[in-house]
């Protein structure tokens, strides 16, 4: 009988290591991916442009780009990746939304490499050049595990929205991009008709300006999953 009890005792020591190992791992898990992250939203000058970008477009639901973001990133995968989101997916269509997607090929006065140029035209993407707008509204959120994608679109764009909104400002597209080691979300103040690839500059709308509530139900980019948008 004695033996039995420290058999048994034994097993619920283990059991219960086993679920404080896992629970503190998780934790990490979480803080490393950026949960707890401070997020400021802020308005200033940016250093990110102009930019050569070679991309391709969607018009459906946001989630679907994750396809080219992971063409872009086997082709150039040492290249920032940047998003475009034109339509504010609360107020337009699932099947509407716009967007453009692809490697940044060059930034500021440097010129992108042609082998990379053809690469990505031989694959099917588009040339395009992106001006430096004087003044962004902007916030970062830690890249460091897949995970950070979620957390950032669900934690970064409700305090996007709050901060255009309070200050009543006209910022428009929604651009994500993607560094080594951060998440750069950048909605320029001026010359936004210029950040409307070629594909959509005819219909141009803008996204949400002074109402970014939408933006916290945006999925992520880069991972699909079975669920709408």
């Amino acid at each position: 009988m004695l033996t039995v009890t420290l058999s048994d005792i034994s097993l619920e020591t283990v059991f219960v290591c086993l679920l404080v190992v896992f629970i503190t791992t998780l934790l990490a898990y979480l803080f490393y991916s950026g949960l707890w992250s401070s997020i400021l939203v802020s308005t200033s000058e940016t250093e990110y442009g102009p930019v050569t970008m070679a991309y391709k477009t969607i018009v459906g639901p946001y989630k679907d780009a994750g396809e080219i973001f992971t063409e872009s990133f086997c082709l150039l995968p040492d290249r920032e990746q940047l998003g475009i989101y034109y339509d504010d997916p609360e107020g337009v269509e699932a099947s509407q939304l716009r967007c453009a997607v692809g490697p940044v090929l060059a930034k500021g006065n440097a010129k992108p490499v042609p082998e990379e140029m053809e690469k990505m035209v031989k694959n099917g993407f588009k040339i395009v050049h992106l001006p430096k707008p004087s003044y962004v509204v902007s916030a970062t959120f830690p890249f460091s595990t897949t995970l950070s994608i979620f957390l950032a679109i669900y934690r970064v764009y409700p305090r996007l929205r709050d901060y255009i909104a309070q200050r009543n400002l006209c910022a428009y597209p929604a651009m994500e991009i993607y560094t080594d080691s951060t998440i750069i979300f950048m909605m320029p103040l001026s010359r936004q008709d210029e950040f409307f690839v070629s594909e959509f500059q005819e219909e141009e709308m803008s996204i949400a300006t002074t109402d970014m509530e939408s933006f916290s139900a945006m999925e992520s980019p880069v991972l699909r999953d079975e669920g709408g948008f």
